[in-house]
């Protein structure tokens, strides 16, 4: 199959699509969810078994972390992503290698929208580029941003890089999922930068509705840029992958991304990463925890595939692991300083 036969035709979307909002790519989705659900049993049960899932919540430092344990992500966190492991694997994201029940809907003329079959949260899509493309974001985030306001505000819109959280590194992908209940989401004003005393702010930037500075919650640096124009923020985005791009000597730095929308305003949460894995996953024996850290962990759900380690996490592990994954954050403090002054 290619992706032309991939894509779900009007007449194969009109039994599951809303007539009066067909032109609004949230109805386009929900219709898109429900036929594949309908006619694709492999997603029908990854959301029963999603019903199913075990969480608890923790106090990190403060601040609400959700830890879910999720058996069918295991594929996902276990991941190799070494070079020689993707090069011997055929990429699960070209449409040869999808499976014959798997289908989406057009996004632009580069991507389609696929049903993530393993979700973490509801409504749980991948945005697959049409060519097989390494995962870089440069050039991608005006559609990152694109896609953030047109799917909503009951949406949320994520980046893994790489080397941080991409299972998928040779294939270029977003993301996005249901954002009711995102942790860190809730943690945050919508209107503007958190006080100093409510987190610690550390760096501030206002210019008319634009807004960036960084926060130190629970053993994370995040870097939060906040803006209704898309083009000042997509120019700012740039400005600051680019700034920690030199620091730290790398192409694309270690990174993750979330972005959501509300009232017309735009949030990106730029999380800078030190590692992709945290010492417990390399750890043995008892100590042994299959984590890794992606862009949905960071922003305060984090996924555990397996239920004894589940069992065991608390908030000291969950803040050490954060920490571990982490760029420093008098680091990350630095960088958004010295890219607040060019």
């Amino acid at each position: 199959m290619n992706w032309q036969e991939r894509i779900l035709s009007a007449e194969e979307m009109k039994p599951y699509l809303d007539a009066a909002n067909a032109d609004h790519l949230a109805a386009q989705v929900a219709a898109l969810i429900a036929q594949q659900k309908h006619d694709w049993p492999q997603l029908h049960e990854g959301y029963a078994a999603l019903a199913q899932i075990d969480t608890k919540r923790l106090l990190v430092d403060g601040s609400t972390v959700i830890v879910q344990h999720n058996p069918k992500r295991v594929r996902s966190t276990a991941a190799a992503v070494d070079q020689s492991s993707i090069a011997a694997r055929q990429c699960f994201l070209c449409p040869e290698n999808l499976p014959a029940a798997e289908r989406g809907i057009a996004y632009e003329d580069e991507f389609v929208i696929l049903c993530n079959p393993y979700p973490v949260l509801d409504n749980h899509l991948v945005i697959a580029h049409r060519h097989h493309l390494e995962q870089k974001i440069e050039g991608r985030i005006e559609t990152l941003l694109g896609l953030t306001g047109e799917l909503g505000e009951a949406y949320f819109v994520l980046y893994n890089g790489a080397e941080c959280g991409a299972s998928a590194p040779d294939h270029f992908h977003l993301q996005a999922l249901s954002r009711e209940g995102l942790p860190i989401a809730a943690s945050l004003q919508e209107s503007e930068p958190l006080t100093e005393t409510a987190c610690g702010v550390c760096e501030d930037l206002q210019r008319g509705n634009f807004a960036l500075f960084t926060i130190n919650d629970a053993g994370r640096s995040v870097i939060v840029l906040r803006g209704a124009s898309r083009v000042e923020l997509a120019a700012w985005l740039y400005a600051t992958i680019e700034g920690l791009a030199k620091a730290t000597h790398k192409t694309e730095p270690l990174m993750n991304l979330v972005a959501y929308c509300e009232r017309g305003v735009y949030t990106v949460l730029l999380f800078p990463r030190a590692r992709h894995r945290p010492d417990c996953f390399f750890a043995e024996g008892e100590a042994r925890l299959v984590i890794s850290p992606g862009a949905v962990d960071m922003a305060g759900i984090l996924v555990v595939p397996e239920h004894a380690h589940y069992e065991k996490l608390d908030a000291e592990m969950v803040a050490a692991i954060f920490s571990q994954v982490s760029l420093p954050s008098a680091y990350v403090e630095e960088v958004v300083g010295e890219v607040c002054e060019a």
